[in-house]
């Protein structure tokens, strides 16, 4: 009795431990992330598609060899091979033959709305030309640097990483693995976060690769600044090189500023504002090549491709933290101050509107104002819109953070929240007089440990939290009547997340700010 009873536990133990190692082995085992694109936006036999590769690096002249200066990084597009196969392989060639042990691709999100940057949930991805392994070490490092985080299925038929790939395997020695990392909104706090986080895996062995497109022109893109005529294409690629500019200068406000001005689409934006955050000042950026989608006017549609190389002498991991060029603290605006800013908001609104945006010339809004020097720091600031009497919302556009001078940050946020609110059609110029303007200049953001730091009326709150990102100003909660658990509550919503997400793992930054209200038709 007693030799069964051990024999018994015996087996127990074996089909314990078999149950352990099986269940061990299902969290290790092998997840592949198809390809989801192939066949489509690029071949999807292998013959094929090596074909087509080879074919569009034999069409490119040699590099020229920069002694002392490898490649760091790359700019590439990734918009169907047809369309941008020509100007990536002016990219890839320039590390044709190299060997690496590992490459971050950064690629925009096309398919999901997030915050930071998403992690893989696989350990393989795959094309055409085989299986390419994930660096496992780098991607748990990641993980907690409080910017990455996995969103379920927002990879699944995302092209932005992919179409890097069958590129990379074709052009570098075999034996790398791939850390692929989606980009979702990065302001500039998220990018220069970002940039910390990724700089100590960008190490001499390592390549990273920027994945964008630039200028995504024409009505197929809701983006049409000026008319399709003779000079179209020479303004889109002024649009580029604007951006471009910026780039090489490891310029992230201007680059910031390029886009908030122009109001440039440009879905490598993100991805190259992380970039410049890891440039050193030993950097040097090239511009490989420049192109476009196809001709215009012929075309009433077209999107721009740029390949770039970044040579340092040094990897990019021997750089320092990136600079923290947010506002420092600053000073209260005076009353006039504020009804400056509010007349030039005014302005801009009604010229943006019965004039074109077009219209909107600085330096004629600017006629007759004398500018302090605290309206040419930069700041947060929102402008609001609301019908009269029944202050109902009719748009609201601002920065959180300080990404332009405050004067140019009210002009701006004065046309976006007339124009290009997307909650809202246009302001009509029959809508102008029944129109209430409200402008809000924000403190510089401060992070607090619990949320009950956050005071109801006083403090306007940014809540962060997988991927996803919302803001309320201090007065929704007191115009609501919300207690401070149900501001959180419908912050929670607005970010798409469950009414409670605000209670585990969300983080949370808050401000004060200035107003100024006013009826649209005055400039008091």
């Amino acid at each position: 009795m007693k030799n069964g009873r051990i024999l018994w536990v015996g087996l127990w133990l074996v089909v314990v431990l078999a149950s352990g190692l099986a269940h061990a082995g299902q969290t290790d085992e092998k997840r592949i992330r198809p390809a989801a694109v192939a066949g489509s936006w690029y071949p999807g036999e292998a013959a094929a598609l090596r074909g087509d590769l080879e074919q569009a690096f034999s069409k490119l002249p040699p590099p020229s060899e920069v002694a002392g200066a490898p490649v760091r990084a790359l700019l590439a597009p990734h918009a169907g091979y047809r369309f941008s196969g020509a100007t990536a392989a002016a990219a890839f060639r320039m590390v044709a033959g190299k060997s690496f042990k590992r490459v971050v691709v950064l690629g925009p999100s096309h398919q999901g709305a997030f915050q930071g940057l998403a992690l893989p949930e696989v350990t393989h991805y795959q094309t055409p030309l085989g299986e390419i392994p994930l660096d496992d070490e780098a991607l748990k490092g990641l993980a907690t640097s409080g910017i990455a985080s996995r969103i379920p299925g927002v990879d699944a038929k995302e092209h932005a990483i992919e179409m890097q790939l069958p590129w990379l395997q074709q052009a570098l020695q075999p034996g790398w693995k791939l850390v692929p990392l989606l980009v979702g909104g990065v302001d500039p706090a998220l990018s220069r976060k970002a940039a910390r986080a990724l700089r100590p895996w960008l190490d001499e062995q390592t390549l990273l690769v920027v994945s964008g497109d630039f200028t995504h022109f024409g009505p197929a893109y809701d983006y049409l600044p000026f008319p399709v005529d003779g000079e179209t294409e020479g303004k889109i690629r002024a649009l580029d090189m604007g951006a471009w500019e910026r780039v090489q200068a490891r310029d992230a406000a201007g680059l910031y500023a390029h886009r908030t001005k122009t109001g440039i689409t440009a879905c490598a934006f993100g991805p190259l504002t992380i970039l410049i955050h890891l440039m050193t000042p030993e950097t040097v950026a090239n511009l490989e090549a420049h192109a476009t989608s196809g001709s215009l006017p012929e075309n009433s549609n077209s999107v721009s491709y740029l390949a770039a190389s970044f040579r340092d002498p040094a990897p990019l991991s021997k750089g320092g933290d990136p600079v923290d060029d947010a506002a420092p603290d600053v000073r209260e605006l005076s009353g006039e101050e504020l009804r400056l800013l509010h007349r030039l908001a005014v302005r801009t609104v009604r010229l943006a509107v019965e004039k074109g945006v077009e219209s909107i010339d600085v330096d004629r809004l600017l006629d007759g104002v004398v500018l302090t020097e605290s309206l040419k720091q930069p700041r947060g600031v929102f402008v609001t819109l609301n019908t009269m009497p029944e202050e109902r919302l009719r748009g609201c556009i601002g920065h959180i953070e300080p990404l332009l001078p405050l004067y140019e940050a009210v002009i701006d946020n004065g046309v976006n929240a007339a124009l290009r609110d997307r909650r809202f059609r246009p302001v009509t110029r029959t809508e102008l007089a029944g129109l209430e303007l409200e402008v809000s200049v924000l403190t510089p953001l401060r992070p607090i440990a619990a949320v009950e730091a956050f005071e109801v009326g006083k403090h306007g709150i940014v809540m962060s939290k997988a991927g996803r990102r919302a803001v309320f100003l201090p007065n929704v909660a007191t115009e609501q009547g919300w207690s401070r658990e149900e501001t959180l509550t419908h912050l929670s919503l607005k970010a798409a997340l469950p009414a409670d997400g605000w209670k585990t793992d969300a983080r949370f930054e808050v401000f004060t700010t200035q107003r100024f209200t006013a009826p649209l038709g005055s400039e008091k």
